[in-house]
């Protein structure tokens, strides 16, 4: 059973998502939102609900996206240690202005190579 609303794209490389406690690497977009890898550090601070997309290949920045996280997990990754995990995070975009709808579709129309079929 499908339960996402909105299809979601594979990003091309050079794509974050940036908020106070977690910055990484955007994985998949879709409108109804995203997925990333970051590094897990336990010394960071508690979390914020809302997160900037970055390309700076393309000089793009989509700020103060309101967001509920869907899931958070751990990923097999050679790179994680004691101190250090890295995690998938999957998100859900809040209620966003005509502005934002706007630059997120053109961002998906002008960043993203293939649709992920689930």
């Amino acid at each position: 059973m499908e339960r996402r609303k909105y299809k979601r794209y594979q990003v091309k490389n050079g794509a974050y998502t940036v908020n106070s406690t977690k910055p990484g690497l955007i994985i998949d977009i879709g409108m109804g939102g995203l997925a990333f890898r970051y590094i897990d550090r336990k010394d960071w601070p508690e979390e914020s609900f809302e997160l900037d997309i970055v390309f700076d290949d393309k000089g793009f920045r989509l700020a103060a996206i309101p967001y509920t996280v869907v899931s958070d997990s751990i990923t097999d990754n050679d790179f994680s240690s004691e101190n250090m995990v890295v995690k998938r995070r999957s998100v859900q975009f809040g209620n966003l202005s005509s502005d934002q709808v706007s630059k997120l579709q053109k961002f998906i129309d002008h960043n993203t190579t293939a649709e992920i079929v689930l």
